[in-house]
């Protein structure tokens, strides 16, 4: 067959034949708008991408989520992006390109790692095998009891005399149900980003560096964890090879310095910060340094045996030892080595489909080849009845979904019309899904490891929770909401079809706050505001000066509130106008400042009459503006572009200007 059909003919049947089974398999995805997914977070990620559809002009301030940030807090923006561009392109909802970008990510997944693995082993089977152990299993149910997926998972739907166990795809299980959508993606795009390191590792030329940093610089702005898997990727194909680092750092700090922009110092020291509380911090115990001087060992020894070995082999080797180890350390042993390393679940199935591409090019060298002819007739009738069971599990979890008739639905658009403007505390998973119906902004938003002011998130754990509140559970959350601009908030009752639940003691605002909206077990609470502006004028003492220790120590914030409720104080005016710019309108005294409710970060700039102002944070977090004039006063208020910010600018384009020369003038080879 190889004399009658090309060889990059065969290579690309077999990179359409991946995608074709890929796509088959979660072919519902490629159309779909809303699905039974309600309870991942899946829905920030929609609102983010609806932002950047109707917002493209006007993207420096996103005032939706936690009191307002950066666009770049929101979160990275490559798959947010991608999604709003082919909504523009082809007119469809913005929930419908949201999914069809999933669907081709998804699809293209185990073509990329093909692609990876053909560039560099030249073996078709190798390829193959590598594309289609990611397509059609899933080792980390196997390795991991407590990952594995049941057939008859999604929906309730039962099995169907199907078989159950762990090998039902834990990729797309990820993707529906833990919204693990910008996670995917990177890991679609990360082997590319390798293969492209791998050629300038080898090659030294100007096209390999360009597609490195070029990739490079897309996974790191799909997700977080990609980075990780990059650099650790980077070192295993540079120890494979026994040459690269310097090329792997030009590589690194080129692609860094090109996408610094979306993800500047003051963003990585945030995200660096907030990644290890989430799901479990580092293990600085003696078991932890024992699974990190283990893993070394471990890929020391590896290092050292499979010097012999062809370089794609011994990659494979070393790359696999990181991605199972993570992973299985968090869920078996409780050791976190890596902030949330329950997550890398999803790259040890990738990295353990490399290996098994290993496996599978050594023994075709040792093997008869009438075995090897026996163990293809066998996988290849295994992949038939597993891609059958892959099928019926995503007909399964893939089922459409009447959004309209939902309470999450109900709950947004009920605010959207009655309130409009207004900031509410939406909770549970209906935050996650509320600007998908609204611009109304809220005071969560539901992705919390990027959001800028910690005490928004400090007022929403005590608002759920109550904890240490006792008796004063209502009254402690009424002074949080009153402090943040709250204008209402929903509480979903025990008998809610809301998911989590997240209000530890729900009937706590009953008595308290009046009901403007009641259904199911769902209720809509107005807080009582003598002002609904998220302006407000205040003496100079009443500034928060000192930041809370935590939920219960409201008292640096008491004077503050007690002045929202103070009759003898103005009103002021607050108009947004687009999404980074507003005005306030006031009449003031001279020792008096105005008191804004959005989140407060370098940037904002505030003139009076032309005169600028000084504009600064307070306790809470929020703003603080200080026009220092008598009489009606109209401020002007807009979000800039910081020093970091134009830093960040201008090294971008430094990075793009050395691509660019460098893709000009062709270089041969890098002297490093």
């Amino acid at each position: 067959m190889g004399k009658l059909m090309p060889r990059k003919f065969r290579v690309l049947l077999g990179a359409v034949a991946l995608f074709a089974l890929n796509a088959w398999i979660c072919r519902e995805l490629f159309r779909a708008e809303f699905l039974h997914n309600l309870s991942s977070n899946e829905g920030a990620f929609v609102a983010i991408s609806r932002f950047y559809r109707e917002n493209f002009t006007d993207l420096r301030w996103f005032p939706w989520f936690d009191g307002g940030m950066p666009i770049e807090n929101a979160y990275q923006p490559l798959l947010p992006f991608l999604a709003a561009a082919t909504g523009w392109v082809t007119g469809w909802s913005v929930e419908r390109a949201f999914h069809f970008v999933l669907a081709v990510g998804y699809a293209l997944g185990p073509v990329t790692l093909f692609w990876f693995a053909w560039d560099w082993s030249e073996s078709l089977a190798v390829s193959l095998t590598a594309g289609l152990v990611y397509s059609l299993t899933s080792f980390a149910e196997l390795l991991i009891p407590v990952l594995r997926v049941s057939i008859s998972a999604g929906n309730g739907a039962a099995g169907n005399g199907w078989p159950d166990g762990h090998w039902v795809p834990l990729r797309l299980y990820n993707l529906i149900h833990y919204a693990e959508d910008p996670h995917i993606l990177a890991l679609t795009l990360l082997p590319l980003a390798l293969l492209f390191l791998r050629r300038l590792f080898e090659r030294r030329d100007a096209a390999s560096l360009v597609g490195a940093v070029v990739f490079s610089a897309s996974v790191v702005l799909t997700n977080a964890f990609g980075a990780v898997d990059l650099a650790l990727g980077g070192i295993c194909i540079a120890l494979a090879l026994g040459r690269g680092f310097p090329l792997l750092a030009v590589a690194g700090v080129t692609a860094y310095c090109w996408a610094s922009p979306w993800l500047p110092p003051s963003l990585l020291r945030l995200i660096t910060k907030d990644q290890w509380g989430a799901r479990g911090a580092f293990s600085g115990d003696f078991r932890a340094l024992g699974f990190l001087l283990l893993l070394l060992a471990t890929v020391a020894l590896l290092w050292r045996l499979t010097r012999k070995l062809p370089p794609f082999e011994r990659f494979a080797a070393l790359f696999a030892p990181w991605m199972v180890v993570f992973p299985v350390a968090y869920f078996l042993a409780g050791v976190s080595l890596v902030p949330q390393g329950n997550r890398y679940q999803l790259e040890l199935e990738m990295a353990l489909a490399l290996f098994c591409a290993a496996v599978c090019s050594l023994g075709s060298r040792l093997a008869p080849r009438r075995l090897q002819y026996a163990a293809i007739g066998l996988l290849v009738l295994a992949g038939i009845a597993e891609a059958r069971v892959y099928r019926h599990y995503a007909r399964n979890i893939l089922q459409p979904l009447d959004i309209s008739r939902t309470i999450e639905a109900k709950t947004a658009n009920w605010l959207d019309r009655n309130l409009p403007g207004g900031r509410a505390m939406v909770a549970g998973d209906t935050q996650f899904l509320y600007n998908v119906f609204t611009d109304n902004p809220q005071l969560g938003g539901g992705h919390e490891p990027q959001v800028p002011n910690w005490m928004n998130l400090v007022s929403l754990y005590e608002i759920n929770t109550g904890d240490g509140a006792g008796a004063k559970d209502g009254e402690i959350s009424l002074f949080w909401l009153k402090a943040f601009g709250v204008q209402a908030i929903v509480v979903p009752g025990e008998k809610s079809r809301e998911t989590y639940h997240p209000i530890a003691r729900p009937h706590k605002f009953e008595g308290l706050l009046p009901v403007l909206w009641h259904e199911e077990d769902d209720t809509i609470y107005a807080v009582p505001l003598r002002s609904k502006s998220l302006a407000h004028v205040i003496p100079k003492s009443a500034v928060v000066t000192r930041k809370p220790l935590h939920g219960l120590d409201t008292d640096p914030a008491r004077a503050w509130v007690a002045a929202l409720d103070d009759p003898s104080l103005p009103t002021a005016q607050f108009r947004l106008s687009g999404n980074s710019r507003f005005r306030v309108v006031a009449p003031l005294r001279r020792e008096q400042v105005i008191s804004v409710q959005m989140t407060w970060m370098p940037g904002w700039k505030a003139t009076v009459s032309g005169r600028p102002i000084p504009v600064r944070g307070d306790g809470l977090g929020q703003m603080i503006l200080e026009p220092a004039c008598e009489g009606t006063c109209v401020v002007e208020a807009s979000f800039g572009v910081t020093a970091e910010a134009w830093i960040c600018r201008i090294v971008s384009m430094l990075a793009l200007f050395s691509l660019l020369a460098a893709s000009v003038f062709r270089s041969s080879a890098y002297s490093v």
